[in-house]
């Protein structure tokens, strides 16, 4: 199978204008409320049915406010999901280079040790006892041999490992991206159904004031 390291850069990139987005949609959110904290106190200064005309249509505007304030939500638990994607990429990329560290370390302990010639040439023709020269030919075999086996048991263990990782990883990324952008469009539906009916209460609420200033239609 092959392997291709998770790059999060995009993600990273989506994640960092997703926060931008969402702090600018909690500064429009203070502004907007100190805008109709205002407003509401200009109708003081106004009679009636003016004064009332205008707290109606703060109260309209406040609506407003408060659905779209229910899509920054959504926004940012679109943002949080983001987060756990990227932290799971990490996962894996951690373990490909993991992996590629254990395949270094098998191609390493695959290699057979090599001997000076002078080395070889006195274990086959030298004073020493056959049973010295046994040990002295069989026991760098036996320590290639571990290590090899050891290598190969560690990287088979982390490719099963990393398969796996991947098959999470990949079903985790839809599941996210089906369901977090489901639900922020659900919420961006819902905000524009909220802004129709405030903005129809608002204008209702102008009509009044029209007719009671003689400016209405007959």
């Amino acid at each position: 199978m092959v392997h291709r390291p998770a790059d999060s850069r995009l993600l990273t990139n989506l994640l960092n204008h997703e926060k931008d987005y969402s702090k600018h949609l909690s500064i429009l959110l203070d502004y907007s409320h100190a805008s109709l904290a205002s407003f509401s106190a200009y109708a003081s200064a106004s009679s009636p049915p003016t004064s009332q005309v205008i707290i109606a249509v703060a109260g309209a505007l406040t609506g407003a406010d408060d659905a779209l304030r229910s899509y920054a939500a959504a926004v940012q638990r679109w943002q949080d999901q983001l987060k756990a994607l990227k932290s799971m990429e990490d996962d894996v990329g951690n373990i490909v280079r993991d992996r590629e560290i254990l395949v270094n370390r098998l191609i390493k302990a695959s290699k057979s040790p090599q001997r000076p010639a002078r080395d070889s040439a006195s274990l086959l023709g030298g004073t020493s006892s056959p049973s010295g020269s046994s040990l002295n030919i069989t026991k760098p075999e036996v320590q290639v041999g571990q290590k090899l086996s050891v290598a190969q048991a560690e990287l088979q263990a982390c490719e099963a490992h990393l398969a796996a990782k991947e098959q999470e990883l990949s079903a985790f990324r839809a599941r996210t991206i089906r369901t977090g952008l489901e639900a922020r469009c659900k919420a961006m539906v819902e905000c524009g159904w909220a802004w129709g009916e405030m903005g129809k209460e608002g204008m209702r609420a102008l009509e009044g004031l029209d007719l009671a200033g003689g400016y209405g239609e007959s």
